[in-house]
């Protein structure tokens, strides 16, 4: 408390050097970031239960101090015409993670592009498990938001996650989907690891022509057969620009 109160600013690491060297007792690095944080909500107060009382202290104000004119206006965001839908992009990219706490679970996030090409937040959801039916339940309730339906044409890019693909191919069957391509050579990693293997992966995913694709297809059976096989059994349509329809080069 009083190294915050001291300095607000002060780092997290200079502030776990400063108590592990008082107490000669090893602190990690989240419990002193956790630590930081409450002692700054009690230090300089938590922000939204100031905002909560906002309307106390007009009223506050009012009876104290007669003629005081205090204008509080309300904006309801749901009728506010920005956001993504006043400037739609057909592109959604979706993804998960692991909950970094102690309640167990996973973040199923969407994440569109802004008309200047910049990344813009959707939406996020916290399920127990990444499976079809959570996918499922997040992609309809994104879909009632964005007015999304089954014959919407979106283009999603996801990490070929199982549940994912089932839930998209239910419910959006016209929308095109394609895989990441990072997640791709993540997984060719796996086995394969030298630069080369990359550098035919990216050769193949970037070609426009489907001759060109070809080519580089037959180059890479050249070089290795079993990563040529493997790469073979994941449908172009979702990963190589040569096949994919124009809707979002």
């Amino acid at each position: 408390m009083d190294q915050v109160e001291s300095n607000p600013t002060i780092p997290v690491k200079a502030l776990q050097e400063q108590l592990q060297k008082k107490y000669g007792v090893g602190f990690s690095i989240h419990k002193v970031f956790r630590a930081k944080s409450d002692a700054k909500k009690i230090v300089v107060g938590d922000y939204q239960k100031q905002y909560e009382v906002l309307r106390d202290y007009i009223l506050e104000l009012q009876s104290t101090n007669p003629d005081t004119t205090v204008k509080l206006e309300l904006r309801d965001v749901s009728e506010s015409n920005l956001g993504f839908k006043a400037c739609l992009r057909d592109f959604l990219r979706l993804d998960e993670t692991h909950k970094k706490s102690p309640y167990p679970g996973q973040i199923l996030t969407a994440v569109g592009l802004d008309s200047n090409n910049g990344i813009y937040p959707l939406a996020y959801s916290i399920v127990e498990i990444e499976n079809c039916e959570s996918w499922k339940w997040f992609l309809e309730s994104l879909g009632d938001e964005l007015d999304l339906h089954a014959m919407s044409n979106f283009t999603f890019v996801s990490d070929r996650q199982k549940g994912l693909l089932q839930a998209v191919s239910q419910l959006f069957p016209c929308a095109e989907h394609r895989f990441c391509l990072r997640h791709i050579h993540e997984n060719m990693k796996k086995q394969w690891r030298s630069k080369e293997y990359k550098d035919h992966l990216w050769d193949c995913a970037t070609a426009t022509p489907v001759l060109e694709f070809n080519h580089y297809m037959h180059q890479f059976s050249l070089y290795d057969k079993s990563t040529y096989e493997w790469l073979k059994s994941i449908p172009p349509q979702h990963w190589a620009k040569s096949h994919f329809t124009g809707k979002l080069l």
